[in-house]
């Protein structure tokens, strides 16, 4: 179960940064429904909490972020458009 006060904190200001303590709460509760490893900055996961969709990301200085996302289309979209991204720096 999600305490009261991540839940608050998932309805704020996009992205919310999470602890390891925060993401192992979310990850309990949540669905993942899709997990790719980035090779650069961690862990890229599609999270749905209930209906609502997040994207999980780690940034390269091993920040945990999430942020909420529309639906599970665009969820996908983002985390598409990330590994792009990285594919890019990947290859100069």
């Amino acid at each position: 179960m999600i305490s009261e006060d991540l839940r608050g904190r998932l309805r704020g200001a996009s992205p919310v940064r999470l602890t390891s303590d925060d993401l192992a709460e979310i990850l309990e509760t949540a669905e993942v429904m899709r997990c790719e490893h980035t090779g650069m900055a961690g862990m890229l996961r599609v999270l749905d909490l209930g209906g609502r969709f997040f994207v999980q990301e780690e940034t390269q200085d091993e920040q945990i972020l999430v942020r909420p996302r529309p639906g599970v289309d665009e969820a996908q979209a983002f985390v598409d458009r990330r590994l792009l991204a990285y594919e890019r720096m990947w290859d100069g």
